[in-house]
């Protein structure tokens, strides 16, 4: 079997993927979140039917921050939703216009195509999701396309928000793209690649997302084939990754992602 090795010196190991014998990987561009203390991953397809390839990318770790009050205070929402934890849950209850001060931004090292959302309790008020960028002088419309909208609202069940990189997103500090002096802004000067979501109407009372992954920059995967096992020592938080993205060039088969810790440190 062929397989790209990095020595390492494993602790604790164990499986990332839900589903026993891997996780169902088609042409949907689908995620597998690594778990706080990953610092080792492999990964491996098996189970291909039709499909020549398995694609896969790992996804940069997002600072995710929601504010209601144009970041002089904000909540810090990162590891809610990169924790590979269904039962922990980020709050967007009653989350208001930018006319109002909400937003939730998210940054990462890396510019990146979109976020994949796992929508839990779902949000049935009718209303639009924009997406800004900062573009080096100021925030940009992004045009984004919401996979999360049904029935006109938005976070209204699962689904992926994706963008066309812009080719002038600048890396930037909050403090200088908000002007904030918000002491709770702990990334205000971090020259992070942001963007900010804001919506046109007040969502429900009861509104709340179990995960919020970014989508690699560039759909120029890494290519799997049958019986090939990538291992790859990973730094899991800011300034490294959360998980990997995958999907078949056609048809399907199912990806195995195991993990470990480095030295002693155990998963929660």
């Amino acid at each position: 079997m062929a397989s790209d090795v990095l020595d390492a010196a494993l602790g604790e190991v164990r499986k990332l993927h839900a589903t026993a014998g891997g996780d169902a990987s088609s042409t949907t561009p689908a995620v597998i979140q690594f778990l706080p203390g990953t610092r080792w991953v492999s990964v491996e397809a098996r189970n291909y039917s039709t499909a020549v390839v398995v694609q896969v990318a790992p996804c940069p770790y997002l600072v995710a921050l929601k504010t209601t009050d144009s970041l002089a205070t904000v909540t810090d929402l990162s590891e809610t939703l990169q924790d590979a934890n269904t039962a922990t849950v980020a709050t967007l209850s009653s989350m208001d216009t930018a006319a109002n001060g909400h937003y939730v931004y998210v940054g990462s090292h890396a510019p990146f195509r979109g976020v994949l959302v796992d929508v839990v309790l779902t949000n049935s008020t009718v209303s639009v999701l924009s997406t800004d960028y900062w573009n080096g002088t100021t925030w940009a419309n992004a045009s984004s396309t919401d996979g999360t909208i049904n029935t006109g609202a938005t976070f209204g069940q699962d689904g992926a928000i994706t963008w066309t990189v812009p080719t002038d997103w600048a890396a930037v500090g909050l403090a200088t793209a908000v002007a904030t002096t918000g002491t709770a802004v702990r990334e205000r000067n971090a020259a992070l690649y942001w963007v900010r979501f804001k919506v046109s109407v007040q969502l429900d009372a009861s509104t709340t997302v179990a995960s919020l992954v970014a989508l690699a920059r560039s759909t120029a995967y890494y290519e799997l084939v049958a019986g090939r096992v990538v291992n790859q020592i990973v730094n899991r938080g800011p300034g490294g990754f959360a998980g990997v993205e995958h999907r078949t060039d056609a048809g399907t088969a199912n990806v195995l992602v195991n993990a470990a810790t480095l030295s002693r440190a155990g998963f929660p």
